[in-house]
């Protein structure tokens, strides 16, 4: 393992992490906030450290798969926990456990908060929740490729270890030009939300903190309500770029460069907008008729229109609560958080691209059984997938099947808990959604104890991850563990 690089990486990414801080220490100290003091301490301390690994001299820039899985891994790890402090020194979550599980919760854009009254924390405070978001939603890596090509040409082993999606592809020849025109559209979808948050009668400081949370597929708000007290038409500008944010920003590439045909073709997207209109259709008829609450129908439909979005994107906010919709719409938004966005999106869940390429797998697997002399091959977007693609897929609903059956399991043990309420907090976790279904057992993740909230901490890393990075710091930390358990090994094969 290339140890000198791994550490020249981290090193560089806590740079970057510092660098962010600048912008909630300046709001504050320009807001006349004393959080500006804690930011400060934060950064320096970042910087010194992030500068004396980033200065180690390497030789070799070389890494290999699994290198670039543990060191997504790790900085992660190291990322979430520096953007803890802030939140811990400052007092506004005196409990270092809580703070973790905000800094973890923004950087993997889950969007579930320990903070019961948000409106009391300062504009620093604020913006440094939003703008966890921001950097976690596209990635801080992608970020560190697209300024700084210390890795060389091995790079695409951590664009491929960061990015969602089963498969990752380059829209631009070099790794650094790909993360740079995916972080500028970035920017630009960005940028055109703010202004129309702000033409909507949003105040610049509150557009901003909605559209990093927007983009990034978030949900966290300036507000207690989410967005419940914004106006209608905030509320669909912001229902708009949720869509946005959950399309595979490789096809705005295709749109920039004029090849709008083959992002009309791509099928992933299709299945993305069918589910989107399918939900959105079925919740509205079940709220018109048995939930019967809204005053009229539009409203209903804008309404059921919100939340099937915020849920299938994994953004996370509401117009409502949805914990008083009828079961059947309840159900229909849990299946739809672990669905997800598309691949190459900031959303989360396990992805349209998974489930198209599952069921045509399926489909295949049938026809064989049926008609055993035949051959049938999957194909997406009208090119053959190969068996590896599939069996990874494959592998990954198991293990997504695995980890929310394991994570239930540790959080039944909370006193008063019910089946329903730990498989919906461990779905809104587990898929990076801020959506909080059945929760009120226990009135809000605060209050969940120590070991819960360390399982959903897990899980938000590993579903912004996707598993596999998370599991490779896991076999490189409890490798020592791992020998002295050969004789159980053996064992069990």
């Amino acid at each position: 393992m290339n140890k000198r690089l791994i550490f020249k990486i981290i090193g560089l990414i806590l740079l970057i992490e510092a660098v962010f801080m600048l912008f909630p220490c300046f709001t504050a100290l320009f807001c006349g906030e004393q959080d500006w003091k804690y930011f400060l301490i934060t950064l320096l301390c970042c910087g010194a450290v992030g500068g004396g690994l980033f200065c180690i001299r390497i030789k070799n820039t070389s890494l290999y798969a699994k290198e670039g899985l543990f060191i997504v891994g790790i900085a992660w790890v190291i990322m979430s926990l520096a953007g803890a402090v802030p939140y811990f020194i400052s007092g506004f979550i005196p409990d270092f456990w809580n703070a973790l599980f905000e800094s973890v919760s923004g950087f993997t854009t889950s969007g579930i908060s320990v903070v019961a009254d948000v409106e009391s924390a300062g504009n620093g405070m604020l913006l440094w929740r939003s703008l966890t978001h921001w950097i976690g939603g596209m990635g801080v890596l992608v970020f560190m490729l697209a300024i700084s090509p210390v890795v060389g040409g091995a790079s695409m082993h951590l664009m491929r270890a960061e990015a969602p999606g089963p498969v990752t592809e380059k829209i631009r020849p070099r790794i650094s030009e790909t993360a740079k025109w995916l972080y500028a559209m970035y920017f630009v979808l960005t940028g055109v939300e703010v202004i129309a948050l702000s033409i909507a009668g949003m105040s610049v400081f509150h557009a901003i903190l909605i559209s990093f949370g927007t983009l990034a597929t978030g949900g966290f708000s300036f507000m207690n309500s989410s967005m419940a007290a914004a106006t209608v038409i905030q509320q669909v500008i912001v229902e708009v770029f949720m869509v946005l944010a959950g399309i595979n920003f490789s096809l705005y590439f295709l749109v920039v460069t004029g090849k709008v045909k083959k992002v009309l073709k791509d099928l992933e997207l299709r299945w993305y907008l069918i589910i989107l209109a399918a939900a959105t259709c079925l919740i509205s008829m079940n709220v018109i008729f048995s939930y019967q609450q809204f005053s009229t129908v539009g409203e209903a439909i804008h309404q059921s229109a919100f939340g099937v979005i915020s849920c299938m994107t994994s953004t996370g906010f509401a117009a409502y609560n949805y914990n008083l919709w009828p079961g059947f719409s309840q159900v229909i938004l849990l299946i739809l958080m672990f669905v997800g966005g598309c691949a190459g999106s900031t959303g989360g869940g396990i992805k349209v691209s998974r489930f198209v390429l599952m069921f045509k797998s399926i489909r295949g697997r049938i026809r064989e059984s049926v008609n055993p002399k035949g051959t049938y091959y999957v194909k997406y977007n009208g090119k053959l997938v190969s068996d590896p693609i599939i069996r990874t897929v494959s592998l990954y609903f198991m293990l997504i099947l695995l980890i929310t059956i394991f994570s239930m399991i540790i959080v039944s043990l909370e006193p008063g808990m019910d089946i329903s309420t730990s498989l919906a907090s461990v779905a809104t976790a587990l898929n990076n959604n801020g959506i909080e279904l059945k929760n009120e057992v226990v009135a809000g993740f605060a209050n969940y104890s120590w070991w819960s909230r360390l399982v959903f901490i897990i899980d938000m890393l590993i579903g912004r991850l996707e598993i596999f990075p998370i599991t490779a710091l896991a076999v490189c930390l409890f490798r020592p563990l791992g020998k002295r358990t050969a004789v159980f090994r053996k064992w069990t094969r």
